[in-house]
């Protein structure tokens, strides 16, 4: 009888080996070749599930993705606003190891995506995901009566997406400086002062 094979399982193990190699060694390393080897698979055999490495990298975010979502629905938020605008924000932000991971794939990806239209799409949705994210944390805060109402929401929400970058890239390139706590400090001060400006209308 011939061995029926499970496509998708089989593809999970692929981006889960790859994944691994890319925690140990970087994104650099995780070569079709090097993939097929960890994953039991000749390279012939894993392009039969990927022609290219552009199609493993948009499988591996989207797999990765799904899972930090599950995660994120996994979360307690706080039901007080500020500390749970907080949560949010550093739920985006590269706070552990496994978060530096994954902003290392991202960076590749984003780059990647500049030239290739197989993951222009994704690069898309994820950064619409950010802005989804940093809206619901001004919605949060807006609901508590915590936001002037001369507020700009669409503008403070490139702005608060603006800052999960920039602490993002700071935090994976300079991470003696930009520690978890130092980024948590940053984070705190800027919805404390984004608060507090309720007070000058």
């Amino acid at each position: 009888m011939p061995k029926i094979v499970d496509h998708e399982q089989k593809r999970k193990l692929i981006a889960e080996s790859a994944w691994s190699i890319i925690e140990a060694k970087g994104i650099e390393h995780a070569s079709i070749r090097a993939v097929a080897a960890a994953a039991g698979l000749s390279p012939g055999a894993l392009r039969h599930y990927f022609s290219t490495q552009d199609e493993l990298l948009l499988f591996i975010v989207d797999y990765y993705l799904t899972r930090g979502v599950t995660r994120r629905g996994e979360l307690h938020i706080s039901r007080i606003p500020l500390k749970a605008a907080k949560e949010i924000l550093l739920e985006l932000l590269p706070m552990d190891s496994e978060k530096r991971t994954a902003v290392g794939v991202w960076w590749v990806f984003a780059i990647r995506s500049l030239t290739s239209s197989a993951l222009q799409n994704k690069k898309d949705e994820l950064t619409d995901g950010l802005h989804y994210l940093t809206k619901a944390v001004l919605d949060i805060l807006a609901k508590a009566e915590l936001l002037p109402s001369s507020i700009d929401v669409e503008l403070e929400t490139y702005r608060l997406a603006a800052i999960v970058e920039g602490l993002t890239s700071l935090a994976l390139l300079r991470p003696e400086v930009y520690t978890p706590e130092t980024v948590e400090r940053i984070v705190t001060r800027h919805l404390r002062e984004l608060c507090a400006s309720m007070s000058d209308e």
